[in-house]
């Protein structure tokens, strides 16, 4: 299959020719697709140029290009929509920076448009009708997400509407796993040969070699995921029983108490995590999460993240400089009971309440990494993938794992 497009204002043709999965994807017009595989298959290239040549197509189409958070859009699809896609040509393409009424996007000659948006701002991506809406990096997403996007594909321009999106492999409990197997959502799965730049038709390219290598390096459910394409858990996870369908959710935690819980980091990551509870319900509402910070940007996040109506901050104990410096600055300081195996239960007794803003990125990835070095639940966790788990578990043993005196609640 040979896809064709050429630039208005331009003599030359650019040409695109997707393969494998991505040579589907083009052919399919059901009401819901995404196209999965490993790391580095083409999959986003192929979506951004399916939007393209179908607003070059059908004129006055709408599109949208939509990620969990506008932000992360904006640092990943888009660039490469903008150099590679549109840059490839001059399609006549004019961007534009939204209003009110209708978020940014870009305007095409024969009146079609496609904007983008961030479920983190839904009012706005939901407000408006479209033919294609394209989910980028779709697992990042709760399920009410993708059906509230499902609803808009409908402004009847193009002979079909549709929600499509793409994705890595995650475990297979995930929900849109489940609605592929359900019948609700189709999957294509593309593979590292449908990108020309690591397999030329006959052999891997230089490029592929390196890049093969490196995903070659991956051990466990990384290298399953990453390498190979498959929706698999972590091997022995600490938490088998975490779901992002149900602890990832924005909360209105109005009338809450607040904590801060920290884990410090040197080559780590140092994980400053915003708490609020309310009787037996937890809601992490924002996080902190950067490797190599000095004592000093350590020391101004913390007070950042502290106001008035903060109870306390339970901090990593072996940073005792940290702590005489945060008291020092009028921080009121808990040092954390650092007993693994019991604040790992405490965690797990509080999973049924237990929410995590959809920000909290680094902390939703740990609980899905986060596994014991062999699959018996008696063994000690791997130290790796817990920075931001260990600032939870500080927390929820400090407010949940001990005697109702020492909480800071009547």
């Amino acid at each position: 299959m040979v896809a064709v497009a050429v630039p208005v204002q331009s003599d030359r043709t650019v040409t695109f020719w997707p393969r494998g999965a991505s040579a589907d994807l083009f052919k399919c017009h059901e009401p819901e697709v995404i196209i999965c595989g490993p790391a580095g298959t083409g999959k986003t290239y192929c979506d951004l140029w399916r939007m393209h040549l179908c607003a070059l197509k059908y004129p006055g189409m709408r599109g949208i290009l939509v990620r969990k958070t506008l932000e992360d859009l904006i640092a990943s699809a888009l660039v490469t929509y903008q150099e590679r896609v549109l840059g490839s040509g001059r399609f006549a393409v004019r961007p534009f920076g939204g209003s009110k009424l209708k978020p940014a996007g870009f305007q095409y000659a024969n009146g079609s448009e496609i904007t983008i948006g961030g479920m983190d701002k839904a009012d706005k991506v939901m407000s408006r009708e479209y033919d294609l809406i394209l989910a980028i990096e779709a697992t990042e997403l709760v399920e009410e997400d993708w059906e509230n996007l499902s609803t808009r594909a409908r402004w009847g321009v193009m002979p079909y509407q549709q929600l499509f999106g793409e994705c890595n492999p995650e475990g297979p409990g995930h929900w849109l796993y489940k609605r592929v197997q359900t019948g609700k959502t189709r999957m294509f799965y593309s593979t590292h040969k449908d990108n020309p730049a690591l397999w030329d038709g006959e052999r891997w390219t230089p490029e592929g070699e390196a890049y093969l290598a490196r995903l070659e390096a991956l051990s466990g459910f990384r290298r399953a995921r990453l390498l190979e394409g498959k929706w698999t858990a972590a091997e022995g996870a600490v938490y088998p029983m975490f779901d992002r369908q149900t602890n990832v959710r924005a909360v209105d935690t109005t009338g809450w108490a607040k904590v801060i819980g920290m884990d410090v980091g040197t080559r780590n990551p140092t994980a400053i995590l915003t708490v609020y509870y309310g009787s037996d319900q937890v809601h992490v509402k924002r996080e902190v999460y950067e490797r190599g910070m000095s004592s000093d940007a350590i020391t101004d996040a913390a007070i950042d993240a502290w106001d008035d109506n903060t109870e306390f901050m339970v901090v990593d104990p072996s940073a005792a400089g940290l702590i005489a410096t945060l008291e020092a600055r009028g921080i009121r300081v808990r040092k954390a009971v650092n007993d693994v195996k019991i604040g790992i239960a405490t965690v797990t007794s509080m999973m049924p309440t237990l929410t995590l803003d959809p920000s909290c990125e680094n902390l939703i990835d740990e609980f899905e990494t986060y596994s014991y070095a062999t699959r018996r639940v008696d063994d000690t966790p791997v130290k790796e993938n817990d920075h931001a788990l260990d600032a939870l578990r500080y927390t929820c043993m400090e407010l949940f794992g001990k005697p109702a005196q020492n909480w800071g609640i009547a």
